[in-house]
């Protein structure tokens, strides 16, 4: 492997002004392998951040492990090791300049998707991981054919709103109905969650007031801890949570684990699965897209202020990392939701800290490296951190999936302009929440075509002068 300080580097043929940051790591392909504390330097603030919110905000995934999927607290935990070391390690290994994280907007649909489907037991697992190598073999597919730009251009906005839509839908639903047991055993800890993460998560006072109060900036830059926090001490005062601290190290059961999750122990999928996921597998496709166009804004607005630590982003390069880690994911940790290149808060909150200067951080990979624990993530062998967050999982859980709901509304409502598009993104996006794939793409098809006229012919026969009146007359 060669030396990224040699010529040759991608982001040696960006401009560097005196004093700039020499880009470290081993090349390989087009990656780049960094070492942590030898390319990747350490950040503190970083570090402290991501054991107590990225540790904590992982284990959401516990409770659907156990309650949907059949496996034991201690295997939830060793699957989501196993998920969580493959994601932290990828950063690594490929040197992609963003902060990895879930396919947030896309859990809501796959975990309705599967629940309503299949069974308890190995043919939940076999379908995630139809899931996750579908959505590697498209990655892979469009980034060496060159089509993932001129795809996602050509994809209608209502049917872009309508996937986004979809996932709010089916993350209320699953918060407010089906899962509506929580609020009924633990009113007050969820419900006082819920309005503390949503006052410092959205609150246009609130937002407003951060750039007056430094100390308020610091607990929204926390994304859902303040809420973890507020529920845990106000659970424990009604009498809703009661903690057990348990000591020692936690030798996760990797061996039993395996055995029930990945296909190498109980078989792969057959190939009629494959074809019954391909519709959510491509659903995830989009909303990966999405990811990295807002992650490369984020990086190039804050790129003026960091000119001696210039990023060489590339989607076609990081579509074939997510494909190749998915693909190892597959096969030993199948936990489809954990796939995803973005995880938007953590970036933005490390785009923040490295905007300011290379006093509060060297270079953006040592900050993310560093929030992620440089891909090691330890803390699932501390028993008492694992069972400090036990208690509250349900309601952690919970919080995912209603700002969530939250999020993806508010990034689907300005997408579209006109009031039939906003009818048929919210019917499609009702579909794809309460119907199966296919249903939900028929109607889709349908929707576009024949109802917003989504057609090229048609457009250009079109009057532009009459698309509002009959707009206006479906509207009303």
């Amino acid at each position: 492997m060669d030396q990224t300080t040699s010529t040759g580097s991608p982001a040696d043929t960006i401009p560097r002004k005196s004093g700039a940051v020499k880009p470290g790591g081993w090349r390989w392909g087009p990656f780049t392998f960094r070492v942590p504390l030898l390319h990747l330097r350490l950040v503190p603030s970083q570090l402290v951040q991501g054991l107590v919110v990225a540790s904590g905000t992982s284990l959401i995934m516990a409770p659907v492990m156990i309650g949907y999927f059949g496996l034991s607290f201690e295997e939830a935990l060793a699957l989501l090791m196993l998920a969580n070391t493959v994601l932290c390690a990828s950063f690594i290994i490929f040197g992609e300049p963003f902060a990895p994280g879930m396919l947030t907007p896309a859990f809501p649909l796959v975990l309705t998707f599967i629940v309503s489907g299949y069974p308890e037991g190995p043919e939940r697992f076999q379908v995630m991981t139809a899931l996750s190598l579908s959505l590697a073999g498209i990655a892979l597919v469009f980034s060496l054919s060159g089509l993932s730009r001129r795809m996602m251009s050509a994809l209608p906005v209502a049917l872009k709103a309508g996937i986004i839509f979809g996932a709010a839908i089916s993350a209320l639903d699953r918060v407010f109905i089906k899962d509506v047991a929580l609020f009924e055993s633990h009113p007050v800890s969820a419900v006082t969650a819920l309005l503390v993460s949503l006052l410092f998560t959205f609150s246009a006072p609130v937002q407003h007031m951060r750039a007056r109060y430094k100390w308020l900036d610091s607990i929204c830059c926390l994304g859902l801890l303040p809420g973890f926090v507020a529920a845990a001490l106000v659970g424990v005062i009604a009498g809703e949570i009661q903690f057990d601290i348990r000591w020692g190290l936690f030798l996760p059961p990797v061996t039993e684990t395996l055995a029930k999750v990945s296909p190498l122990s109980i078989g792969w999928p057959p190939a009629s699965m494959y074809l019954d996921v391909l519709p959510l597998a491509f659903v995830a496709y989009v909303i990966l897209f999405g990811d990295f166009v807002t992650g490369t804004e984020m990086i190039h607005s804050a790129q003026a202020a960091r000119e001696d630590d210039p990023i060489d982003t590339n989607f076609e390069r990081s579509e074939i990392a997510v494909a190749l880690r998915n693909a190892v994911s597959a096969v030993f940790a199948p936990l489809f939701p954990y796939q995803g290149v973005l995880w938007t808060g953590v970036h933005a909150v490390v785009i923040q800290t490295w905007r300011r200067g290379r006093d509060k951080m060297r270079d953006l990979h040592s900050g993310i490296g560093s929030y992620y624990g440089f891909g090691l993530p330890l803390i699932y062998l501390c028993w008492p951190w694992i069972s400090l967050i036990k208690p509250i999982m349900a309601i952690a859980l919970m919080l995912t999936l209603a700002l969530t709901a939250f999020a993806c509304i508010m990034v689907a409502a300005p997408l579209v302009k006109k009031p039939l598009e906003l009818v048929c993104a919210l019917v499609i996006g009702f579909m794809l929440a309460m119907f199966d794939v296919w249903t939900a793409l028929g109607a889709a098809v349908f929707l576009l075509v024949f109802i917003n006229g989504d057609l090229p012919y048609w457009q250009k026969k079109a009057d532009p002068s009459e698309r509002p009146s009959q707009v206006t007359s479906a509207g009303d």
